[in-house]
């Protein structure tokens, strides 16, 4: 076994060991998101009624 199997092994152990918690805070920024413009959509319509 060389270095570049030792890098490998290592390189892929850490992805491995941080893919839940990047799957984690990406599916939190996209739920962000949704919730975001979903306010911002019932914003628009609560001012639009408003007006009518």
């Amino acid at each position: 076994m060389n270095t570049a199997d030792l890098r490998r092994i290592w390189n892929d152990s850490i992805r491995l060991f941080f893919a839940p918690l990047v799957g984690a805070v990406t599916g939190a920024v996209k739920e962000f998101q949704r919730v975001n413009r979903e306010v911002e959509l019932n914003r628009l319509q609560a001012i639009y009624r408003k007006t009518d």
